[in-house]
């Protein structure tokens, strides 16, 4: 299954089950999501049930991904690993290809211009929820690329 749509919703309530849908334990992630939720085990049925989740079911997300945490120390599986591991196979898959290194270069050429621009212009030329809002996106995209090249520390206390 495939829990791309998923990952960053959970992620943002459960940190560990989010990241534990992009790795090989994916499947009992959301086995534990889906328990928590009251739907069954698909990406679809999950995402729905998130569309119309109540703060008591998020609760029940939390408790789920703390009950997943202990039961992956229990086995000895460090869930932060695989994602790191997972990291490492995409470097080294793109490491001769240029592609990535010019979309990074085009990315952040164009995060730069964007700053200069709005930053040259008179305020009041400028919504100010359009430049939030383009600045808040073109910064996730630079950061995912310095992610990529340079790497990113986890914790899991973050």
């Amino acid at each position: 299954m495939n829990f791309g749509s998923i990952k960053n919703i959970i992620g943002a309530v459960a940190p560990v089950l989010g990241t534990a849908l992009g790795s090989p334990l994916g499947g009992a992630a959301a086995s534990a999501i889906a328990s928590a939720l009251g739907c069954s085990n698909d990406t679809k049925s999950i995402e729905k049930a998130l569309q119309t989740a109540s703060p008591e079911q998020l609760v029940e997300i939390k408790k789920a991904e703390l009950e997943f945490e202990a039961k992956m120390a229990e086995l000895e599986v460090d869930i932060f690993s695989l994602e790191t591991q997972d990291v490492q196979d995409a470097r080294k898959q793109f490491k001769g290809d240029w592609t990535p290194r010019v979309v990074a270069l085009v990315s952040l050429l164009g995060f730069v211009g964007y700053i200069f621009l709005v930053t040259i212009q008179p305020p009041d030329a400028n919504s100010d929820t359009i430049v939030s809002l383009v600045l808040g996106y073109m910064g996730g995209v630079v950061s995912a690329i310095t992610s990529f090249y340079f790497g990113a520390s986890h914790s899991k206390d973050d």
